[in-house]
């Protein structure tokens, strides 16, 4: 993807999101995630992704 194709399809998921509402946004991003899971048909990149996007957002606060 061009960045300019990655600004589009940002934008796009952040309207929809704000379209749905704070409460269903978690409901829809499980479900964008599944559906390029199926798309992309490869564990190890699925893996390496949920790796990546996670990276840096784990609540330390938790862990103590």
């Amino acid at each position: 993807m061009k960045p300019a194709d990655l600004d589009l399809a940002y934008s796009q998921i952040c309207q929809r999101l704000t379209s749905i509402g704070e409460a269903k946004a978690q409901l829809y991003l499980a479900r964008f995630a599944l559906l390029a899971m199926v798309e992309l048909n490869d564990l190890h990149t699925v893996q390496r992704l949920i790796e990546e996007a996670g990276a840096g957002l784990t609540d330390q606060s938790a862990a103590n």
